[in-house]
């Protein structure tokens, strides 16, 4: 029989979780979400970033979670869980968030993968180490409200995406400098006159009616996806600032994520 463990996430898991301050870190994950006091990490992305072997069984909608002697099986929506065949019982289920991607209780790396916790209270972020692995989580930015007046329309968002699509191949532009200066920023174009074009050449057109956040009046971000091979997805990030009431594009980031499939 399998031994039942309770394992409790107050209303403010964040204080049971130890503070420090001082120190800052590079390129966080911001994919960490804050829900009624809890910290929520995205399973899939956390646990490879530590080491671990994640698989998905369509089927049963398990998820399998392997590192070195710990195995561990946690199934969507439900509060159960073995390691290594003990039942561990959580208060908040496995859930899945925007159709792909399942989301646990911080303090889940920590029970299941015996992973060290701290979290930053001024930037908001979760420092998880295991072993000389460490991943920092960033809180997704919260809701800013921006009047319609000021937003980015979705002609301007359209025309934005061509642009980074022909940013793809630099081939038939002769003035880069002059082409794309209506639309991108002086250290976009900088950078896409160093970089010979972008990263990744995949040109991307489909914009999803919640693809563009707002971190201020002035500042968006604009995200795209494309599906690879092997259940890996491209995330293509537009950072957008307004001047003068135009919204350019200011940066590019792109992210390769191996997606549980959509149950």
């Amino acid at each position: 029989m399998l031994k039942k463990v309770a394992l409790s996430f107050l209303a403010s898991a964040m204080l049971f979780i130890p503070s420090f301050s001082g120190n800052s870190f590079a390129n966080p994950l911001h994919e960490g979400k804050l829900e009624n006091g809890r910290v929520l990490i995205p399973l899939r992305l956390v646990s490879e970033q530590l080491g671990a072997n994640v698989d998905w069984n369509q089927q049963d909608k398990v998820v399998t979670i392997t590192k070195e002697n710990t195995t561990v099986q946690l199934t969507l929506n439900s509060p159960n869980m073995t390691v290594n065949q003990t039942q561990v019982t959580l208060d908040v289920p496995a859930k899945l968030y925007n159709g792909s991607r399942t989301y646990v209780p911080l303090r889940f790396v920590g029970q299941a993968l015996g992973a060290e916790i701290s979290w930053d209270s001024q930037a908001k972020q979760a420092i998880v180490t295991s072993g000389a692995q460490q991943v920092i989580i960033g809180m997704e930015q919260g809701v800013v409200q921006v009047p319609s007046a000021q937003r980015v329309t979705d002609q301007r968002a359209k025309v934005l995406v061509d642009k980074v699509n022909e940013a793809t191949d630099l081939s038939s532009i002769k003035q880069i400098r002059t082409h794309f200066s209506p639309y991108f920023t002086d250290s976009m174009i900088n950078s896409v006159i160093q970089g010979k074009g972008l990263k990744y050449n995949y040109k991307i057109t489909t914009i999803y009616q919640s693809a563009i956040t707002y971190t201020s009046q002035t500042k968006a971000n604009l995200r795209q996806s494309y599906a690879l091979q092997n259940n890996q997805t491209l995330y293509r990030d537009l950072s957008l600032v307004s001047s003068s009431g135009v919204w350019k594009v200011d940066a590019i980031s792109f992210t390769v994520v191996d997606e549980i499939p959509r149950p």
